[in-house]
């Protein structure tokens, strides 16, 4: 069975029913691929604890000296599956839910581990979070590991763009998120920021490039006002007059920001309605999203990925 799994590269439903579909085949998946410790070393004595398999997920237990009489080690504490209460089966499939971004109605419609239990929304909604936080942390130290972008004779386009809904009755505003995006030309390495309380001034945003941006690079954007310094920081900034009745999409140079402005329409598509103006968790769902483009760019399988995320973060061994 293990050995199967582990050549398994894209997983389906199919196969989750097929090698995760039980309590055991849960346990010994988690085991094989480093989702539950095997071993546990004793802090006192500095020696390995004895590994009792009887608990539905096992212990940790040390008889030399005072250790005897201490209280029983769970083997998922401090893992993914610390005080969890749903069954291991249900774990598995909602953490594939997750990477594939099923709806609450393809969770019910597609349950295969339970046929009389039915999932809450709050239970989903919990597990959702959870994956996301992990993602979250995986994605924004790997973020730094890549360092910045850009550099001298690059040229980096930068655009910020408001994510939001428009309100009844109040013409052409919208409430919703200030987002500021950056790419390079050349590049699908797009970085997301969600500008700190709602504002996109120069004192904002101009932190956001330069934690972003190599110096020296060349900076193309809008005529936002808050822009208008980026000289001042080492950059070489040319602009292109959105309001330019004649041509708002290029400057006479040949300057435009035409490609960040096409990934608006895609990172806006990726969101739920209900995301938009949800300030607990949007500048999360951005990072996930640069998660799930980056995945997706490896053409890596998103369940497996999600597994490696988890691995990271809990650094099981």
């Amino acid at each position: 069975m293990c050995r199967d799994v582990s050549l398994i590269q894209q997983w389906n439903l199919v196969k989750m029913a097929k090698y995760l579909g039980t309590h055991e085949l849960c346990m010994l998946f988690a085991e094989t691929h480093g989702l539950l410790p095997k071993t546990r070393v004793c802090a006192i004595h500095k020696t390995q604890m004895a590994l009792y398999k009887r608990h539905p997920v096992g212990y940790f237990k040390f008889s030399r000296g005072n250790c005897r009489t201490k209280s029983l080690i769970s083997r998922a504490a401090g893992t993914w599956f610390e005080g969890v209460k749903l069954s291991f089966p249900h774990v598995f499939y909602l953490m594939y839910c997750f990477a594939h971004r099923f709806t609450r109605e393809n969770i019910y419609r597609e349950d295969y581990t339970s046929v009389l239990k039915k999932l809450s929304s709050a239970t989903i909604s919990d597990w959702y979070s959870y994956c996301r936080e992990a993602v979250v942390i995986f994605q924004l130290d790997h973020q730094e590991f890549k360092g910045k972008i850009g550099g001298p004779g690059k040229v980096v386009q930068i655009d910020e763009s408001k994510f939001g809904k428009r309100k009844y009755n109040k013409g052409r505003r919208v409430e919703g998120h200030w987002v500021l995006g950056m790419i390079e030309d050349g590049s699908e390495d797009l970085r997301l920021e969600v500008c700190p309380d709602n504002i996109r001034s120069a004192e904002v945003l101009i932190p956001l490039i330069r934690k972003h941006v190599h110096e020296g690079t060349i900076v193309r954007t809008d005529f936002w006002r808050a822009y208008e310094c980026l000289p001042n920081y080492g950059y070489f900034h040319e602009k292109v007059n959105h309001s330019d009745p004649d041509n708002p999409f290029i400057a006479e140079d040949g300057t435009h920001t035409q490609r960040i402005e096409s990934h608006w329409r895609v990172v806006k598509r990726f969101f739920y309605k209900d995301n938009y103006n949800n300030p607990a968790n949007f500048a999360d769902v951005i990072v996930e999203f640069l998660w799930r483009q980056e995945i997706k760019k490896e053409k890596k399988d998103p369940f497996i990925s999600l597994l490696d995320v988890i691995k990271y973060v809990y650094n099981t061994k």
